[in-house]
C-alpha cells in the first residue's frame, strides 16, 4: 500500500506559485515598488520550488516487509520507519515539544526489546487508522 497526498492538494502550492508569479509580473509592468515583485517572486519560488515538490514526493509505503515514510525537501529527503518482522506492537502516544505543543508519536517495541519512537508526519498521521488496521492484519497489535 502506498499513501500519498491527493493530487488536488499538491496542485494548491503550484496554483499559488503561478498566481504569485503573475502578480509579480503585473507589479513589474505597473512599475510598483521593487519590494512587491521581489516578495511575490520569492513566495512563488517557495510554493512552486519547495512546497509542491516536497508534497509530490512525500509517501508512506506499507508492504509485506516494512512501514516506511519518505518526506522532506527534494534535495534532502528523510526516510523513517521500521521492518514489520522486527516489530512486536505499536503504541500511539501524545508528546509535547519544547514549546509545549502537542504532537503524535508512534512508539514501536521491537521483538528484541528495543523501543523506537517516530514522529509520523502529516501524511502518516492522516492515514494512521488505515495503517494501524493494516498492521493489525499483519499481526502487529496496537496498544
Amino acid at each position: 500500500m502506498i499513501y500519498q497526498f491527493p493530487r488536488s492538494l499538491v496542485a494548491l502550492p503550484i496554483l499559488a506559485a503561478v498566481v504569485l508569479a503573475g502578480l509579480g509580473l503585473l507589479a513589474i509592468l505597473k512599475r510598483w515598488p521593487l519590494r512587491i515583485p521581489l516578495v511575490t517572486f520569492g513566495l512563488a519560488v517557495f510554493f512552486g520550488g519547495l512546497m509542491a515538490p516536497a508534497m509530490w514526493m512525500d509517501r508512506v509505503v506499507l508492504d509485506e516487509e516494512k512501514l516506511e515514510q519518505t518526506t522532506g525537501f527534494w534535495w534532502s529527503p528523510t526516510v523513517k520507519g521500521f521492518r514489520l518482522a522486527e516489530a512486536k506492537f505499536v503504541q500511539i502516544v501524545t508528546r509535547r515539544d519544547i514549546k509545549n505543543r502537542k504532537y503524535e508519536a508512534w512508539v514501536v517495541e521491537m521483538k528484541d526489546g528495543r523501543v523506537e519512537e517516530f514522529d509520523p508526519g502529516d501524511l502518516w498521521e492522516r492515514n494512521g487508522k488505515d495503517i494501524t488496521d493494516q498492521l493489525g492484519a499483519r499481526g502487529i497489535e496496537r496498544r
